[in-house]
């Protein structure tokens, strides 16, 4: 350091000697160029000065890495090489998260669109003309009216009196009108393939299909814009041997298929809801949410089983019962717990009665993709609760029990069975609670029965 030093103040006082004006080199040599400027931010040429040809090359340079065949919108791409997933934690620390094994859709969808590929629309059924009704004066076609000459020699026309309708005339009008009423086309229902139809207000998001039912495994109510999952029928498990006394002993159930909500009805669409009857229907009695400062992502809670019940009814659906709710969420091999039966693995720590916005933990989903059925909101489901409704159940089931809807009586006249958040995340765990009454941590989900035998 010392004679670098040395070196130094020689050559300022050699500068001095040397006078105020240094010429540069004759031939200097040239720097090398800095690719990265090059790409990323190349330099703005002086007022007056052509850039040249060679920067506007360098500027409009591929990086390597990019395939100039490949959509840059395609998100769904694969990228050859092995995937890493990380996630950053508040402290700005990544923190490897886990690896999951996913299903990559068809190639062609973009950033822009995360809906699955532009579908066939449904056949608009045309709308009836009626043809309007002559303005020109007719006389009546009855057979009593007469015609009548006037001293003027012109001819009026004698009308009866109308008949004071009977009872029975009354009931033909009532049916002919219904007849009426039942001829007006209805909404369009889309057509699925192998003669199934969807019913009106649903349409298809994918064009897999469940290989033995032939209904897509994906569809999105019209109404809500809810994202619903194919459930397949069969006999599954409801219950659990050697559990508590009310959750026990497990019992077989032969189901029909149905369509369940993919995640809980959020506040989003519960607020949609309340829209719809209180600008449209003009009704002020329709009761928020308790929840409904939350973030719109949020489940819909401490809505009463009633309201819940208005709800799947104003989106053409419907609220499921205790054994199409283990059946969505155990699986066809009646898991422990929706992902299985192992233990929970979380991204980062959960507790039960937690609540947080829909699908935030993505280990928390069932076999049919259906989320949040082991934590979050606790959901209302049909049936009355009894904790000894599996046993009585299984003591009067003279054969099978089909679409089982729980027992006749409850243990009160108002409870009804609340699932999910049980102690350590089981699926099997159940709970009743006073349905005309909101409760702080349940919310609810909706299905879509299907006309379709279960799978043998």
């Amino acid at each position: 350091m010392r004679i670098l030093s040395g070196i130094a103040v020689v050559a300022l006082i050699a500068g001095c000697n040397s006078g105020s004006s240094t010429k540069p080199p004759a031939n200097p040599t040239p720097a090398a160029p800095n690719v990265a400027e090059v790409d990323v931010a190349p330099q703005v040429p002086a007022a007056g000065q052509k850039k040249p040809k060679a920067d506007v090359g360098k500027a409009k340079k591929t990086r390597p890495s990019e395939d100039p065949g490949v959509n840059p919108l395609d998100v769904f791409e694969p990228v050859p090489g092995e995937p890493k997933f990380e996630m950053v934690v508040a402290e700005g620390k990544p923190v490897s998260g886990d690896d999951f094994t996913g299903i990559l859709p068809p190639a062609g969808i973009d950033s822009t669109r995360f809906n699955a590929p532009d579908l066939p629309k449904p056949p608009v059924v045309p709308k009836k003309s009626v043809a309007a009704p002559s303005t020109a004066a007719q006389p009546p076609a009855d057979s009593d009216a007469t015609d009548r000459k006037t001293r003027s020699g012109r001819k009026t026309v004698a009308h009866k009196r109308p008949e004071r309708k009977t009872a029975d005339r009354k009931l033909a009008d009532r049916k002919k009108t219904s007849r009426k009423t039942e001829e007006t086309p209805a909404e369009p229902r889309v057509a699925v393939g192998n003669g199934k139809t969807l019913p009106a207000g649903f349409s298809p998001l994918t064009a897999a299909k469940d290989p033995a039912l032939g209904w897509p495994l994906r569809i999105r109510s019209d109404r809500d814009g809810a994202e619903m999952a194919l459930v397949p029928g069969g006999a599954v498990i409801v219950g659990h041997d050697g559990g508590p006394r009310e959750s026990s002993p497990q019992i077989g159930v032969v189901l029909d298929s149905f369509y369940m909500d993919v995640n809980e009805v959020t506040l989003k669409q519960y607020e949609k809801y309340r829209k719809h009857l209180i600008e449209d229907r003009g009704l002020d009695n329709v009761p928020e949410a308790k929840n409904f400062k939350s973030p719109p992502n949020f489940p819909a809670l401490g809505v009463t089983l009633i309201q819940a019940d208005f709800y799947a009814k104003w989106a053409g659906k419907e609220l499921p019962t205790e054994a199409e709710w283990e059946r969505a969420a155990r699986g066809p091999a009646a898991f422990t717990h929706p992902w299985g039966n192992g233990r929970a693995i979380w991204t980062h720590a959960r507790t039960p009665e937690e609540i947080d916005a829909v699908r935030t933990f993505r280990t928390d989903v069932s076999p049919y993709g259906i989320y949040d059925l082991a934590g979050n909101a606790r959901e209302w489901c049909t049936d009355r609760y009894s904790p000894t409704a599996f046993a009585d159940a299984l003591k009067s089931a003279g054969g099978e029990l089909r679409n089982w809807k729980g027992p006749r009586l409850g243990e009160t006249e108002d409870a009804h069975v609340v699932k999910g958040n049980g102690p350590n995340w089981d699926a099997w765990y159940r709970t009743g609670l006073d349905g005309r009454r909101p409760h702080n941590n349940v919310g609810f989900r909706c299905i879509l029965r299907l006309p379709e035998k279960p799978a043998e």
